[in-house]
């Protein structure tokens, strides 16, 4: 996991026309909600949280909020049993700009 006060902690890797580069923005900041849904990590997708992500949003380009919303700085070590909350598709698509 990145330290809090990293200069990493925050930066988002943007692609454009012009080609990649490393920005940052602030927090995705979601409080818990009724509509939040929980999920319990197994061992067939516990490196795979953009398989999570399609489970529930149909997009597995969200994976980084699923990753975000669990304080995850590494979806690659996300140990099996571990309980995710997801919070909703439309909660999410009214917070993210796409």
């Amino acid at each position: 996991m990145v330290a809090p006060t990293s200069r990493y902690n925050y930066s988002v890797l943007y692609r454009s026309k012009s080609g990649d580069f490393w920005g940052t923005r602030p927090p995705l900041v979601l409080r818990p909600h009724p509509t939040d849904q929980f999920y319990r990590v197994t061992d067939g997708d516990s490196k795979r949280v953009d398989l999570i992500a399609w489970r529930y949003y149909r997009d597995v380009n969200l994976w980084w909020v699923i990753a975000e919303m669990n304080g995850i700085g590494n979806p690659l070590e996300i140990k099996p049993g571990t309980i995710l909350r997801i919070p909703s598709y439309d909660r999410v698509q009214m917070r993210v700009v796409r």
